[in-house]
């Protein structure tokens, strides 16, 4: 995949967008972790998992080179600072319409605000959708998230569905077994059933930081592969000052 500039200012450095490779992963999992520290602190039944860097270095060298997933990083002076990820989704063959992208994950790191990286990125992702034929995205937001949400639909985003949970006591110690509308089982104590299944249930909890000022900026700022993982990811936007 060619990476375009479109987005790109020439009025002072401007981080590095780079396909990551095979020995980019330190780099994906230090930008995952960062975003899932912001996660959990908007809901914390997004916590990684104790085992979450084995199980993502699983997926990420499985899918980082498949036509279904993008994979993409920004550096600034060989430091990761951004990072993106889109995966194909493949809904129930009950509906019509049942392949779209995914944006699963959206990060920007503090000292890359205010840059418009997070448009960059969000113009990548556009164009690889675009190029992969599908004609929409898809991702989750948390809803008290009133600046990702500000943010998402100055990129073009409307809401379309709505996640609403009810917790009804406390976890029970018996291990419990949940089937999905694709027809996969999962473990709800123990997480996927193998490594090899990170990702391939359901939707993601992931979620986008970057800072406010790209919300406001104006102009000109995509392949992915089935994600079944039970639950739903969602994607959010900080203000860090």
């Amino acid at each position: 995949m060619q990476i375009s500039q479109r987005g790109y200012s020439t009025q002072r450095l401007q981080p590095r967008l780079a396909l990551a490779r095979l020995n980019d992963f330190d780099a994906v999992a230090q930008l995952f972790a960062a975003l899932h520290d912001y996660n959990t602190s908007l809901d914390e039944k997004f916590a990684l998992a104790a085992q979450w860097q084995p199980l993502l270095r699983e997926h990420f060298v499985r899918t980082y080179q498949s036509e279904d997933a993008l994979w993409l990083l920004a550096w600034m002076n060989n430091e990761p600072v951004g990072l993106l990820i889109l995966e194909l989704h493949i809904d129930s063959p009950l509906f019509q319409h049942h392949h779209w992208v995914e944006l699963v994950a959206l990060y920007v790191a503090p000292a890359c605000r205010r840059m418009g990286l997070a448009r960059r990125l969000m113009a990548q992702a556009e164009d690889w959708t675009t190029a992969y034929g599908c004609d929409r995205m898809q991702l989750y937001v948390t809803a008290q998230n009133e600046r990702a949400r500000d943010f998402y639909r100055q990129c073009g985003w409307q809401p379309v569905q709505e996640i609403w949970r009810m917790q009804v006591g406390p976890l029970s110690t018996t291990t419990i077994s949940s089937v999905d509308p694709s027809g996969q089982t999962e473990n709800t104590e123990g997480g996927c059933r193998s490594q090899s299944d990170l990702l391939e249930h359901g939707h993601h909890q992931m979620a986008m930081e970057t800072h406010a000022s790209d919300q406001r900026q104006d102009g000109n700022e995509k392949r992915s592969s089935a994600t079944r993982q039970e639950g739903h990811r969602q994607r959010g936007e900080e203000d860090a000052y």
